[in-house]
């Protein structure tokens, strides 16, 4: 599954995006079994490029995109990769699994009991960081990839259209609950960026839902070759204060 097959419940394509995913259902079949069954007659192998399951150098660029950019692409189709997987009847969430799992296959078979050992609150990944109970993705896209997209399709019109000019970078956040991987609505969720050596500035990101799948996102300009500290801040509705995760950053 690379930008090329995929499989499992990820937010979606733009979103950023990490980006869709209704909560995970009873039915839904296990990550490894899709994984197994049909991501993996390409990527076990690394064929024609794709990733390898954790292979995490392999995958980091592309989460570069966004979780959501990610499960866009296993949806819909990329490359070689045909769309779903090759297997119409795999939900968003079995997509988004797979991909988690390709990502990383061990922490994507641990039982709920073993979650305690997670990353404790504050503590970031790639791109991802598990704190206050909440699974939580940040992805972004230039403002010339999403131009790629069709003038009718929905990641055009989001937030009153693409800006104008270079720079610009749509900032997705995802998230889901750590424990049942339910995706978390109605949150308030800020993000504030800060160029090293220079200020401050903090934008609201706003609900997106493209494809059935929800997030927080806005655009954003930053710097080419800059590094950037992030910072998100998620409120869950009736959380008596906000979640903090950072991650640091490059745009190219």
């Amino acid at each position: 599954m690379d930008d090329r097959r995929m499989s499992r419940r990820i937010p979606h394509a733009l979103a950023l995006a990490a980006l869709c995913a209704a909560p995970a259902v009873a039915a839904d079949r296990p990550a490894a079994d899709v994984v197994k069954a049909q991501c993996g007659r390409c990527h076990d192998a690394g064929t024609a490029g794709a990733p390898k399951p954790g292979d995490k150098a392999a995958w980091a660029p592309r989460f570069n995109r966004g979780v959501e950019a990610l499960v866009l692409s296993a949806i819909r189709g990329h490359g070689g990769m045909p769309p779903r997987g090759g297997k119409a009847d795999l939900t968003d969430g079995e997509l988004r699994a797979a991909v988690l799992y390709l990502f990383d296959p061990t922490g994507a078979t641990k039982p709920a009991a073993a979650k305690a050992a997670a990353p404790s609150p504050g503590a970031v990944g790639l791109h991802r960081a598990t704190a206050g109970g909440m699974d939580i993705y940040l992805g972004r896209v230039s403002a010339e990839q999403m131009r790629a997209f069709p003038a009718g399709a929905p990641e055009a019109k989001l937030h009153g259209g693409i800006p104008g000019g270079g720079g610009w970078w749509h900032v997705n956040v995802s998230v889901f609950d750590a424990a049942t991987q339910a995706q978390v609505t109605g949150a308030t969720v800020d993000f504030e960026y800060e160029q090293l050596g220079m200020g401050r500035e903090r934008k609201s990101l706003e609900p997106v839902t493209v494809a059935g799948a929800a997030s927080y996102g806005a655009y954003v300009r930053l710097a080419p070759k800059a590094t950037y500290n992030f910072l998100v801040r998620v409120k869950k509705p009736g959380a008596a204060q906000a979640t903090e995760v950072r991650f640091q950053d490059k745009p190219g």
